[in-house]
């Protein structure tokens, strides 16, 4: 009998030991399903090799076995990348999703699919309660280590899960209608950050407003590697993300003003990294923006200066514990920003031919200006900052923050920049960089809001730039107001205000230069607005 009828009569749980069945799976099956997903992140690069680099039996209660399998995808480009999945063979898919169907295929004599496990409700609850009872999965060196967070302590009862719709990089599973389940799909040989901070947050500090740590899965490879595969939190319910309701306030700036007939130039300028509460706003502008957008922003602020005190408080725990700033900080920063500096002038200018209009010449003057822009990032000097360093999101901006029905806001998804390494993800930096990126949110929102084609206004394009920089500014004055307030009564270490004002500038500039990329290979009309960014920037 040839090798693959007799792998044809095997039975599934028996299949992965064989090397021949795995590599058959890696030459097409898995690489064109992966493919057909939101989560897996490199479809833009050409793939050498696929390989199943280590796999793991998990016993469900009906018999049946699923495999978590680690992919690890080679690239022509030279780099290595690793995915999570997980396997079960069924003959009935009747209830699975169509997005959980892997190949039609027959395995032991018996017609039926290869699926992802986690469209299969007899995995996900079989998952929740190895969650619950903490169980570690052993086989060979390796180990799949369930544990149970605080907030399910009292052990509730699997009632009813479901694949949420809005799983990008990674998967989530609603669990009882009161939990998620994130998996993550890209893995790292390193705990995931999104992991370590929300556990951090949620049992180890006061910070309230980020979702509570329910558990995790990781896989212990050997006593140096330990993959973070999923974690497990408390839904926070919401109204959505603030970057939706923020859009929505903006229109209605832009709105009232052409309802008034007010003359642009005459609304109150406020100056860059100003720092201004609502009360020290003009009465005219304060009605065009509304006292409850700035209420708003004013309690976002809260939150994040909150949340920044919070992982300031671990002085013990090396992974937590302030540090000052150093000059292996200063080369790593340096080198990393170059880097990508280089390859955005390089994109830019390949590019620069394609656009229209101010973007073109924004991004003309983007090359021409490398010198100076290279130079502002060189002339990073930690000898003259007095301000800690603390591990901090990473990746904060709108999206990144959900709304409660009671005009809250609660911090979410922790993982860090996706273009990050994950040992630079855990990099601790000043949390000002955190600062940065929701002004730059800001800055978005204002533009987003001017582009958008729900939005008839008429005012001209000139008209709404000019209109939404002087809204721009004066949130992110009421912003920098809270926040710095928030910080400096809490005894946040972030410095004094020329400095605070430096380091927001240096990573506002960096934020917009890394913005540059998503800009141009996914929405090439919208590179505008990190551009205007770095003119506001270079020209302050």
């Amino acid at each position: 009998m040839s090798s693959k009828a007799n792998q044809k009569a095997m039975p599934w749980n028996e299949l992965f030991s064989e090397e021949t069945y795995r590599s058959s799976l890696c030459d097409k099956i898995l690489p064109e399903y992966m493919m057909t997903t939101r989560w897996y992140a490199a479809k833009t690069q050409k793939a050498k090799t696929y390989r199943i680099e280590q796999y793991m039996p998990f016993l469900l209660e009906d018999g049946a076995t699923a495999f978590l399998i680690t992919i690890e995808v080679n690239f022509q480009a030279g780099f290595t990348e690793y995915y999570l999945m997980t396997l079960l063979f069924t003959e009935d898919v009747s209830e699975i999703d169509k997005k959980g169907r892997v190949h039609q295929t027959t395995i032991g004599g018996k017609k039926g699919w290869i699926i992802d496990a986690l469209y299969s409700e007899t995995f996900r609850k079989a998952l929740y309660e190895q969650i619950l009872l903490q169980k570690t999965i052993t086989d060979g060196n390796t180990k799949l280590v369930f544990e149970r967070g605080k907030v399910l302590r009292s052990r509730p009862e699997y009632e009813s899960s479901q694949v949420m719709n809005f799983d990008q990089s990674n998967t989530s599973i609603e669990y009882n209608g009161k939990f998620f389940f994130k998996m993550y799909r890209r893995l790292f040989q390193d705990a995931n950050p999104d992991l370590e901070l929300t556990k951090f947050l949620s049992d180890e500090s006061e910070f309230k407003n980020s979702p509570a740590y329910g558990g995790s899965v990781s896989w212990i490879k050997n006593q140096y590697a330990t993959l973070s595969l999923g974690i497990m939190q408390e839904k926070v319910e919401n109204k959505g993300e603030a970057w939706n309701h923020t859009l929505d306030m903006m229109k209605g700036y832009f709105e009232r003003i052409e309802a008034t007939d007010i003359e642009i130039a005459d609304i109150q300028t406020v100056k860059s990294f100003d720092f201004k509460s609502p009360e020290e706003l003009k009465s005219d502008f304060r009605l065009l923006i509304s006292d409850d957008v700035l209420s708003k922003v004013e309690q976002i602020a809260l939150r994040i200066a909150e949340m920044h005190v919070a992982l300031f408080s671990n002085k013990v725990d090396t992974k937590f514990n302030p540090i000052a700033f150093n000059g292996d900080y200063t080369v790593w920063l340096k080198n990393r920003i170059i880097y990508q500096l280089n390859a955005r002038f390089i994109l830019v200018d390949e590019n620069v031919e394609k656009l229209d209009g101010l973007a073109k010449q924004y991004a003309q003057e983007f090359v021409d200006q490398r010198e100076e822009i290279t130079n502002r990032f060189l002339d990073f000097q930690e000898v003259e900052l007095n301000s800690s360093r603390i591990r901090i999101h990473g990746d904060l901006h709108l999206g990144q923050i959900l709304m409660t029905e009671s005009d809250d806001f609660y911090v979410i998804d922790y993982e860090g920049e996706p273009e990050s390494t994950i040992r630079d993800r855990k990099v601790k930096q000043t949390p000002l960089k955190d600062v940065a990126g929701m002004l730059r949110s800001f800055h978005y929102a204002v533009y987003a809001t001017i582009f958008s084609s729900k939005n008839n206004f008429k005012l001209s394009q000139e008209q709404l730039f000019e209109a939404g920089e002087k809204y721009y500014q004066a949130i992110s004055a009421v912003f920098l107001n809270k926040y710095v307030n928030t910080a400096m009564t809490n005894n946040l270490d972030i410095g004094y205000q020329s400095e605070i004002r430096y380091l927001l500038k240096y990573h506002l500039l960096e934020k917009a230069v890394y913005e540059i990329g998503y800009e141009l290979k996914a929405r090439p009309d919208w590179v505008i607005i990190p551009l205007t960014g770095i003119r506001q920037i270079l020209e302050d």
